[in-house]
């Protein structure tokens, strides 16, 4: 049998600043997601489910959008491999998913026209649609992911109540099932967006370390603690707060 070689690597030749950023932005809406989405470098590639692309505007980004109904989902699926096959041979530098929520209601309509069961009061099964919703979505983006480019998936918020006494019990990706728990340990980061006002001025960040209910989390910081707890909603500074901790050649 013949042994193919394994490229290997030292892990002390390894620069975090050279590396592609694999994140997961998860906020509220109007926090900033896709305004820091549109700060990383192109030529690059928006899924544009939500139909945002004005945020883009001026910027060197491919916008991929599509209707919401069963027929928005296929046509996704049809132009996927293409896109895919361009991504990998190096056409764009950044792919951006914006979001998930929309990309999930569409899937929805996707697994609603593939199973015409219902529920008494004529909506989604949860043991059947869900469960397809889930499995749709997390195949693209686990595909995604493993683009050699950066990737940025922004997600919305979910604040997770106890359905008796009420109590916050915690925040989440708003995504179908199980997904919700899973999709942030595919990422190297799990940033939160907020918009914090100052007086008459509004700053945008983002949180990278876990805090009260809000779980983010970076492998890029890591022990040496590289990142601060909160950076300026931006790629450009994101990099600097990298590479002024990063040791010099």
């Amino acid at each position: 049998m013949e042994v193919i070689p394994v490229a290997l690597t030292n892990s002390m030749d390894l620069k975090v600043s050279d590396q592609n950023l694999k994140i997961l932005v998860i906020s509220d809406y109007g926090q900033g997601k896709s305004v820091f989405a549109s700060t990383f470098p192109t030529p690059g590639l928006v899924f544009d489910f939500d139909h945002g692309g004005i945020t883009y505007k001026g910027k060197d980004f491919t916008l991929a959008t599509y209707d919401m109904s069963m027929k928005g989902w296929i046509e996704f699926e049809k132009e996927f491999p293409i896109l895919m096959k361009e991504c990998k041979e190096g056409k764009y530098k950044t792919v951006v998913v914006d979001s998930t929520t929309i990309m999930s209601e569409l899937a929805m309509e996707r697994a609603l026209s593939l199973d015409p069961k219902r529920s008494t009061t004529g909506g989604p099964l949860w043991n059947v649609h869900y469960g397809m919703v889930k499995n749709l979505v997390e195949g693209k983006l686990r595909q995604i992911i493993d683009l050699p480019c950066n990737v940025v998936v922004l997600a919305h918020m979910q604040v997770v109540k106890d359905e008796e006494t009420g109590a916050v019990m915690g925040v989440q990706p708003l995504l179908p099932g199980a997904l919700k728990d899973s999709l942030p340990g595919k990422f190297d980061e799990v940033y939160f967006a907020f918009a914090k006002k100052k007086g008459d001025k509004v700053n945008y960040v983002l949180q990278t370390e876990s805090r009260g209910m809000y779980k983010a989390r970076s492998r890029i910081s890591g022990v040496e603690h590289i990142l601060p707890a909160e950076v300026n909603n931006n790629y450009h500074d994101l990099v600097a707060a990298i590479q002024k901790k990063e040791p010099q050649e």
